[in-house]
């Protein structure tokens, strides 16, 4: 067989693309502590936490990490899908049986996340990859041009689709009584409720997940255009890397300048969001009117962080620690939903509700010095980590070597 046809080797991995997942992966969990920790409203309402430090911290947080490190994420999950397809190509394997190992992946890819979703942490995302990443693989043989038109439509279209029902929510009957308990912590009964499940044993967490699971793919994914915009960006990171973009070869002199503008226009437009939500004392209404800015700040922001990321790479430090996060992102990202909701609920430490957002970025950078030591140390042993080398061997029918 190919040495083609088999995971990415060692000695041929792309070093921007780790770089770039791990800094994602770890930037994910700065925002995802929040919705751990206390109930969901504190991920969006800076004003639940009651200081006017843990406020600033997550006005912070919205300027500089919210929406683009994610997106970030979303379009690498896109790119390593094109990665897989041209590798097949290259070892001569036909469309079909290509089709059939990306469905295998991503079929794989759902059953995870499904477990992560009902049996760990309401907030993962691994469960809308594997879906839209069903839709994202009839794109893989396209030309650049068409899939050039097609990112930019469903990136147009997920927007306008999020944003109009963001921008909408406070005015449906019914819906905004909901919405704005769910996500704004208007409702102290809602609030209570969420804490008490979640301070209780594991089997009413589990229970309480199952029960919402589907509504939240059917009324976020479907109806709030979770899918349409995922399956833009997963496009998109397919065709930057199709491009070279997202492989880091472009030169330097030209990644400088996406990044400053990239990035400037980004943090400038969220830093008007900010200052106007500040000025309406952050009201669910006004976050909803601002609410289109997040979606074009988002992709902006995930543009020049990976502009950024890669000039540094052309001319500065490799950032071998981060890239070995980034190897073992898959693991690393289950991992902190599991210490974290273990910190935070009832079977563990117990510590929900009853946290500021100072203490989180304790929490956070203790996570971040241990992956970029716990993951450089695994992967000095092994080819991978335990998860991604589970998913790899699914994935490929075949036990894959695990050792060094």
């Amino acid at each position: 067989m190919s040495t083609a046809d088999a995971p990415v080797s060692l000695e041929n991995r792309l070093d921007y693309m780790d770089v770039l997942r791990g800094f994602a992966v770890m930037a994910i969990f700065i925002v995802n502590i929040k919705a751990m920790f206390q109930p969901f409203a504190f991920y969006a309402n800076p004003l639940l936490w009651g200081s006017e430090a843990d406020a600033f911290i997550a006005n912070v947080q919205n300027i500089f990490v919210d929406n683009k490190w994610r997106t970030n994420f979303t379009a690498l999950f896109g790119a390593g899908l094109m990665l897989i397809a041209m590798k097949a190509q290259e070892a001569g394997m036909d469309k079909k049986e290509a089709g059939a190992r990306l469905r295998r992946r991503l079929t794989f890819l759902l059953l995870f996340g499904l477990v992560h979703l009902v049996g760990i942490w309401m907030g993962d995302i691994l469960t809308i990859y594997a879906i839209t990443g069903f839709i994202a693989i009839l794109f893989r043989n396209m030309s650049t041009g068409v899939l050039i038109f097609w990112a930019i439509f469903f990136m147009v279209l997920g927007s306008f689709w999020m944003g109009g029902f963001m921008m909408a929510t406070p005015y449906i009957p019914g819906m905004a009584e909901k919405m704005s308990g769910m996500m704004w912590g208007t409702d102290p009964e809602m609030l209570a409720k969420e804490t008490e499940i979640f301070l209780g044993g594991i089997g009413g967490h589990v229970a309480y997940r199952a029960e919402n699971a589907l509504g939240m793919i059917i009324g976020y994914g479907i109806f709030g255009g979770m899918f349409a915009a995922t399956l833009g960006l997963m496009l998109g990171g397919m065709l930057l890397f199709k491009i070279g973009f997202l492989q880091g070869r472009w030169k330097s002199s030209v990644y400088l300048p996406i990044a400053v503008i990239a990035l400037g226009l980004a943090w400038g437009l969220e830093f008007w969001r900010v200052l106007e939500l500040n000025k309406a004392n952050w009201s669910f209404e006004a976050f909803s009117a601002w609410s289109p800015v997040i979606m074009i700040a988002g992709p902006l922001g995930a543009f020049g962080y990976a502009a950024l990321i890669a000039f540094i790479l052309r001319v500065g430090p490799k950032l071998s620690p981060v890239a070995a996060v980034g190897r073992m992102a898959f693991t690393n990202y289950i991992a902190c939903s599991v210490i974290g909701t273990t910190l935070a609920y009832g079977h563990g430490l117990g510590m929900y509700g009853d946290v500021s957002l100072q203490q989180l970025m304790l929490i956070v950078s203790a996570m971040f010095v241990a992956m970029l030591i716990w993951s450089p140390l695994w992967l000095s042993v092994f080819r991978f980590g335990p998860l991604e080398w589970l998913w790899r061997s699914l994935t490929y029918k075949k036990i894959q070597p695990f050792m060094k």
